[in-house]
């Protein structure tokens, strides 16, 4: 099929949009990017060519508006733009970005930086005042209406934002990133822009005799870029993704450029904040005339979103002319002209949503429904649905006054609550997974509970990783008007592992699990508890089922296979569905909500299958642990003290939203067409209907009907709070101890100085440590009656000193003692009782000769000392080939403390500093 062209017959009357995104000024750390302001001014000139250009001036939405080395530019700008475009666009939307880009240590989670981002020590949240691209903006852009996305990543890392390449189903959508996964790129001359932006200005303007597709820009980006280096000398190879055809960018060069039709103007974007919210509202884009804007808000005004063609032709007359078409087509006609869709329409009425991350589709698709029920033609009620990580959502509910006034200042650490951070703006109504959620943000008894009221309930400010002087007061109410549908926590086993059916149902976690591990090699995993209600509850009841392993030994375990742990259960099922994780799919025992995993059973072809899902993806079915409280849903009504404008009229629209979710049969299959439950006549669960996904022939023996009962107590807050801080624990701050072979062979072998060399693969992994993680380093050629020596001795510890340690130590004389440095290692590491929790990592650094050397005997009492609990594990370096094969010392130590051995084989640097990063609480750039 030909590529789509927004400047097509067929699409000019659609609504087109470009976002440029460009970043100059940062007040942190961070260096300015003056090039940006000319990347700006040169993707405004390709997009807008009068003769090649996709879009018209109007099209096109700048943050920030106004250019400078002072122009400041925030998340909740940037996320009101997309959230505008992805409900407004129907025909082409470009979105651009120019800045700084960050990632985790592992390389995972590329964040956008904006001017006041910083990148903290505090593992759950590293990056304050940034986007994500996998949690933020790829969930914005894959549920646009728009008929082609093209996104373009100009920043640091940009190609790490390929592994979250996640388009909904049959949706159009290319991404094009200045380099690949892992790179940096220079910042660019301020005269001429960055050279990825330069290089696709001259591509996007210089059409050749034909249009200018995706395709051709690839092919043409790589060829401009093939002769320059990135940072530190890498090649320079532009990377991208595309889920669909191919679309066109730019007109042929000597096309005679045509009319365009005139497109709608783009209303201002939501702003993130209500009238409830002293937060400035942003000013709208700069392409739309502030007297349109103010006229769409005059409630009762009708004002025509664009004249017809004929009319704007006759307007370019004379003042004479025009009067006098004016009065021809006085009466009717004119009304007829001027008058939108649906007659005088008011503003519409701005409800926000927030919802949790299990929710968030199935939500939005009942939201679009209710906003698309009247029939005049008009929007009585807009509805913005947004996500938040379940413990995010707690936490500011419990100290709502920050949302309105927010610390004027964060600890060094960035450990404080910033609501319009790690939320986004103040909700109209609340949608948790649970209610346990709600009983957690309400735990001092009433509807509004503040910080220290829920303190004393057991999760303290320290529980939830902020500030306890940063907390809040509460200035909401928290009204539960009853659940809008119901799912039940599952465990879901691949029907290629033999378990009991009689444990399907009536039975606690414990026994389903043990009835499980008891028979088969098989792995636990669940969604990042920090993320969900739902795996916050199945964690609860998963520690309750572990006593006699530490927590950490279970976090750990699932750290090894799958790491970062996805953020909701989609995110699970479509990790295991890749089909890349070393048979993890055929393994794995998920604990996800009912409607997830019948979602995943359903066959290739059928209605309501996910996008993401494969056919590496085993059949599923569904065991109901009683102690596990069923997700019921619960529609939150909030209130803001000191909301007074319109409160009547809000409260109205909610609670009309809420009876319509819950008694209207279109709202209902909204949820029932995912899997879910409906409301039954007694409020309770449904049973499923013939046409539910429950009921389908994929899921005849994978789910029951009857859900069984959930045990007494399980759920409290005090239990969940505990959890929480066990989880927290777990994950860090951490121990790690290295052992460095700085023996002579190292030397004649050239492997203990320079790039690539031991101290320098060494000091360049402590970027994952931070003076929270407790570390050393010894070296193991030491003479006779000593195990080691230490360089860094064992525990608090600032890397910059510990950096320096290591580049300025010396080789010894000696050979290394391997043998008798790891026993003594693991010694350490498990020597202290209150520290059994947190999270130890033993890695070795060698040559490999003297790794070699260890005997058979001293091979086997280490591989059996390393599957000895408590858990460490070793992750072993050998710069010597072949130390890692299967069988080799290496492999065994690594499979024996569920650790990992690296040789020249894999990429070395990148390998150790993510294996460290598992355990400590830095972070790398």
């Amino acid at each position: 099929m030909p590529p789509y062209d927004a400047r097509g017959e067929e699409n000019r009357a659609k609504r087109h949009r470009a976002v440029l995104i460009g970043v100059e000024h940062y007040t942190g750390a961070r260096n300015d990017l003056p090039a940006v302001a000319t990347n700006l001014r040169l993707m405004r000139e390709a997009l807008t060519d009068g003769a090649t250009g996709a879009m018209r001036p109007e099209d096109l939405v700048v943050v920030p508006e106004q250019g400078g080395p002072s122009a400041t530019v925030s998340p909740l700008r940037v996320r009101a733009a997309l959230n505008s475009a992805r409900d407004e666009v129907d025909g082409l939307l470009v979105v651009y970005f120019a800045g700084h880009g960050i990632v985790r240590p592992d390389g995972s989670d590329l964040n956008l930086m904006f001017t006041d981002s910083r990148v903290t020590r505090d593992k759950s949240h590293p990056f304050v005042d940034t986007l994500s691209w996998r949690d933020d903006v790829m969930p914005e852009l894959r549920n646009s209406r728009a008929d082609w996305v093209v996104v373009i990543l100009d920043c640091c890392f940009a190609g790490n934002a390929l592994a979250s390449f996640s388009p909904a189903a049959g949706q159009n959508f290319a991404l094009l990133t200045a380099a690949e996964p892992g790179v940096e790129i220079p910042p660019g001359d301020p005269g001429t822009g960055t050279e990825f932006t330069a290089a696709l200005h001259r591509l996007l303007t210089t059409g050749e005799g034909e249009p200018v597709t995706f395709t051709r820009v690839v092919t043409g980006i790589r060829r401009a870029m093939a002769p320059l280096k990135a940072v530190d000398g890498h090649p320079w190879i532009p990377d991208e993704l595309r889920h669909g055809d191919d679309v066109v960018l730019a007109g042929a060069a000597d096309a005679e450029p045509s009319e365009p039709a005139p497109a709608p103007v783009p209303p201002s974007p939501p702003s993130p904040a209500r009238s409830h919210s002293p937060s400035p509202v942003p000013a709208p884009p700069t392409d739309v005339p502030q007297t349109a804007v103010t006229a769409r808000r005059r409630r009762g005004t009708a004002v025509p979103r664009r004249l017809p063609p004929a009319l704007l032709r006759r307007m370019k007359r004379t003042t004479t002319m025009i009067v006098a078409g004016v009065v021809a087509l006085a009466g009717v006609g004119v009304w007829l002209l001027l008058r939108p869709p649906g007659g005088d329409c008011e503003s519409p009425m701005e409800l926000r949503v927030l919802t949790d991350p299990d929710l968030r589709s199935t939500v939005q698709k009942a939201a679009d429904a209710y906003r698309e029920r009247d029939g005049d033609g008009c929007r009585t009620v807009g509805i913005n649905v947004y996500d938040a990580k379940a413990t995010d959502a707690v936490a500011a509910f419990r100290s709502s006054s920050l949302w309105q006034e927010p610390p004027a200042a964060c600890p060094a650490s960035g450990d404080c609550l910033r609501p319009q951070r790690d939320v986004g703006a103040q909700p109209d109504i609340w949608i948790p997974a649970a209610g346990s959620a709600w009983q957690r943000a309400t735990a001092d008894g009433t509807s509004g509970g503040t910080a220290s009221a829920a303190a004393g309930a057991g999760e303290t400010a320290a529980d939830t990783g902020k500030s306890a002087v940063e907390t809040g007061k509460s200035v909401v109410d928290l009204d539960r008007l009853g659940s809008i549908a119901y799912t039940p926590m599952v465990l879901g086993v691949p029907d290629t592992l033999s378990l009991a059916q009689s444990l399907q149902t009536d039975d606690p976690l414990d026994a389903i699990v043990s009835g499980l591990t008891g028979v088969q090699d098989v792995e636990i995993l669940r969604p990042d508890p920090e993320a969900t209600e739902g795996a916050l509850l199945a964690t609860d009841a998963l520690y309750a089922s572990s006593d006699s392993e530490r927590v950490s030994t279970v976090e750990q375990g699932m750290a090894q296979v799958l790491r970062p742990m996805p953020t909701s259960a989609r995110g699970l099922m479509c990790a295991l569905a890749d089909g890349t994780l070393s048979t993890l799919e055929d393994r794995a025992a998920v604990l996800v909500p009912e409607q997830t995993l019948a979602q995943f059973n359903l066959s290739a072809g059928v209605a309501g299958r996910p996008d993401c899902a494969t056919e590496a993806l085993k059949h599923r079915v569904a065991y109901y642990p009683s102690d596990v409280p069923m997700l019921d849903l619960p529609f939150v009504r909030v209130t803001w003290d000191g909301a007074d404008r319109d409160a009547v009229a809000r409260r109205a629209a909610v609670d009309d939203f809420h009876d319509w979710l819950t008694t209207d049969p279109d709202a209902q299959k909204c949820f029932t067409d995912d899997g879910f439950r409906g409301v039954g006549k007694g409020g309770g669960p449904a049973t499923p209907e013939e046409d539910s996904v429950l009921r389908s022939e994929d899921n005849a023996t994978a789910v029951r009907e009857r859900i069984p009962a959930t045990g007494e107590g399980t759920g409290d807050s005090a239990s969940l709070s505990d959890t929480l801080s066990r989880y927290r624990k777990a994950l860090g701050p951490g121990r790690v101890l290295y052992l460095l072979d700085n023996s002579t062979s190292a030397v004649s072998k050239r492997v203990w100085d320079g790039t690539g060399g031991i101290k320098e693969l060494v000091a360049r992994s402590m970027s994952s440590l931070s003076a929270r993680d407790s570390f050393g380093v010894r070296t193991t050629a030491v003479g006779e009656g000593k195990t080691a020596a230490d360089l860094v001795e064992f525990g608090p510890n600032r890397t910059a000193g510990a950096r320096k340690a290591v580049t300025g130590a010396k080789a010894a004389a000696f050979d290394a003692r391997i043998a008798e440095g790891l026993a003594t290692a693991l010694g350490t590491l498990r020597d202290d009782p209150a520290d059994l929790e947190q999270p130890q990592l033993l890695v070795l650094v060698t040559d490999g000769e003297d790794f070699e050397a260890v005997t058979d005997e001293e091979q086997e009492e280490l591989v059996a000392d390393a599957g000895r609990k408590p858990h460490v594990r070793i992750v072993t370096v050998s710069l010597q080939n072949g130390a890692c094969a299967p069988g080799r010392f290496g492999d065994r130590l690594a499979e024996a403390s569920a650790g990992r051995c690296l040789d020249p084989a894999d990429d070395i640097a990148v390998g150790l500093a993510a294996e460290v990063a598992k355990t400590g609480t830095g972070d790398a750039e």
